[in-house]
């Protein structure tokens, strides 16, 4: 995996036991560290949350764009060519 930058900040966790045997088994077939892994699911997480976020924000607008009749003028453009 990707080497830690020097900017790089420590992070302890408490897990339960049998997380931690199941972790520890997967990554000891995968030849991976428990930081590795750590960093890839919170890399992971905090992007599908951000989706989400903006999935959301997308859900709340449309409705907003089926109502509001100065905004559905551009609805008319969207199978327009351009050129």
């Amino acid at each position: 995996m990707e080497k830690v930058k020097e900017n790089a900040r420590r992070l302890n966790i408490i897990v339960s036991e049998p997380l931690h045997n199941q972790l520890t088994e997967m990554l000891n077939e995968n030849k991976e560290t428990k930081s590795d892994f750590v960093r890839l699911a919170l890399e992971r997480e905090i992007e599908r949350r951000k989706v989400e976020k903006l999935e959301k924000a997308a859900a709340e607008l449309a409705s907003l764009y089926e109502t509001d009749e100065e905004l559905q003028v551009f609805s008319d453009m969207d199978g327009e060519d351009f050129l």
